[in-house]
């Protein structure tokens, strides 16, 4: 079975730990990595890992001023970003698809879903 490459892209945050920590519970699906989005070399090392999915938390403008997703998905644009509104309690997938999500498990079905 093929597991998906999921990167965590945020500055270090309970948040960040949280979800990462959810998503270590599904290592047989989830190759999992966790970038600090302050790194100079963010978007470098998250496009070299190639991943099928993003996760970014709306509230952490840092991602948006270092890593400006309109680059990481001309560089890859199959790739899935999630963007994780805790404060409205949504998730939205970057295709403009938006979902409510009150369980981690809804999270992880969005992450292990297709593209």
């Amino acid at each position: 079975m093929t597991r998906t490459r999921v990167v965590v892209l945020s500055t270090p945050s309970l948040f960040s730990e949280g979800i990462a920590t959810r998503l270590r519970q599904h290592l047989d699906q989830v190759d999992l990595h966790v970038v600090n989005s302050q790194d100079a070399d963010a978007v470098a090392r998250t496009l070299a890992i190639k991943p099928d999915v993003i996760l970014f938390e709306a509230q952490d403008g840092n991602v948006e001023c270092a890593c400006p997703l309109v680059d990481l998905l001309a560089a890859a644009p199959l790739v899935r970003v999630i963007r994780l509104d805790v404060g409205n309690e949504q998730v939205r997938l970057l295709t403009s698809e938006q979902k409510a999500v009150s369980e981690p498990i809804d999270l992880i079905s969005m992450v292990l879903t297709p593209a």
